[in-house]
């Protein structure tokens, strides 16, 4: 179990403990998206970071989706 912390515009952030799996993921997320884990990140740059997560997630949604409609029950 870990934490996940994260400083935006001066302000840092942490969670409560996670899984550590859940936390690789996010932080592997998180560079993956530019976002700096040490250091200070601006608000436009996590709402560009969280856009490009969003439509990862959009994309997949469709692709369940277009997967559930092509099986047959």
């Amino acid at each position: 179990m870990r934490k996940v912390a994260l400083t935006i515009n001066g302000m840092r952030f942490k969670t409560k403990e996670l899984d550590d799996t859940f936390v690789d993921f996010v932080e592997e997320s998180l560079h993956g998206a530019n976002i700096d884990i040490h250091g200070d990140n601006s608000a436009e740059k996590m709402f560009v970071a969280y856009l490009k997560l969003a439509g990862k997630f959009h994309q997949s949604e469709r692709e369940i989706e277009d997967i559930l409609e092509n099986i047959d029950f």
